[in-house]
């Protein structure tokens, strides 16, 4: 197929995933369950959640249609990792219905990222060094990637209680995982990115700014199961040359940087780290700048964009420096969040008074 048809049939699929995702969205804030405030969240009012289903169905979609045009080399492990990222989603379906315990709800997490490593892809490989690599086999790469999986799936779901921060910033570290992607020829990997983003896109105008749907758990568990099973599958590609699994974590930086620290200054003070709370670095500033979210949003995706955009450029970097590039990006994200930290929790107001 000629690319200017190829390129005519990939925007098709495209738009179709966006006006499908915005008329599930419209749905789910008509008829989904609803979000009631408390002390823990950022919003003051009722507000409907469960707009993931607007990610996740038309994003299932999407990917169908592209393996049925065939104008990419078919990749059949999509379809598989689409039925795990599905079953996280469900997941937290049941989640914004029935609130359920969070450790039961994590063991299932667990559970599901093991059996996508052991029976769909894993990193079995880390690139450390120039002419040094780590082998982690079968049993270890299989643990490390479900950790991987675990971990970045909460992030994206402990941030998302902000108007548009992690949606915008899923929709942003999509986009700059496909591109990176693409500069190494997997085009199915790319265009599946690429599908999400545009499910995400549609959906982002009915959470921001207006503040009238919630993507929920089922959006942020599927969009984060989604996007760590990508960057472990594009390890090992069926076609094109292979990635390291760094493009996404630099995407992710910003949102791993707030949950990991927070977590561990928790765990320094003794405090549970199942027990929802009130103290992520964005909750804090928030609650400081008179809960502005547009602000917040704003702020957080140009840091997403930046952290996303080095994560490409630095995978153009020879194989045995990315794994420093990378360091680099997790110190400045690292001295960033403390240093911003120290800022919100400083009782002096922000503004000296006039």
């Amino acid at each position: 197929m000629p690319a200017p048809a190829v390129a005519q049939v990939l925007a098709k699929i495209l738009v179709a995933t966006a006006l499908g995702a915005s008329g599930l969205a419209g749905l789910a804030a008509w008829c989904g369950p609803v979000d009631a405030p408390d002390a823990r969240r950022s919003h003051s009012a009722p507000t409907p959640t469960s707009g993931g289903w607007g990610i996740m169905a038309p994003t299932c979609v999407g990917l169908a249609l592209l393996a049925w045009t065939r104008v990419v080399p078919p990749d059949p492990r999509l379809g598989a990792l689409a039925l795990f990222a599905v079953a996280a989603g469900l997941l937290g379906a049941l989640d914004d219905v029935f609130d359920l315990p969070p450790k039961p709800k994590l063991a299932l997490q667990a559970l599901l990222a093991l059996a996508f490593a052991v029976m769909v892809g894993r990193v079995q490989t880390l690139p450390l060094a120039p002419g040094l690599e780590a082998p982690l086999g079968s049993v270890l790469g299989a643990i490390g990637t479900a950790l991987w999986i675990v971990v970045l799936t909460n992030a994206v779901n402990f941030m998302d209680g902000a108007d548009g921060l992690a949606p915008g910033a899923l929709i942003i570290g999509l986009a700059a995982f496909g591109c990176a992607a693409a500069l190494r020829g997997q085009s199915a990997t790319a265009v599946a990115a690429l599908i999400a983003a545009a499910a995400g896109l549609g959906l982002l105008p009915w959470n921001f700014p207006a503040h009238r749907l919630f993507q929920g758990d089922v959006g942020a568990l599927f969009s984060g199961f989604f996007l760590a099973g990508l960057a472990v599958l594009a390890t090992a590609p069926l076609h094109g040359e292979a990635l390291s699994p760094y493009p996404a974590v630099f995407a992710a930086l910003p949102m791993l940087a707030d949950v990991l620290l927070t977590l561990a200054a928790r765990a320094r003070t003794g405090e549970p780290l199942t027990v929802a709370h009130r103290e992520h670095l964005y909750q804090l500033w928030l609650d400081r700048n008179r809960r502005s979210h547009p602000a917040l949003a704003w702020r957080f995706w140009l840091l997403t964009a930046a952290f996303g955009a080095a994560g490409v450029a630095a995978e153009q970097a020879p194989l045995g420096w990315r794994a420093a590039l990378l360091a680099v990006g997790v110190a400045a994200a690292s001295l960033g969040w403390m240093t911003m930290r120290r800022r919100v929790l400083d009782p002096r107001p922000l503004k000296p008074p006039g």
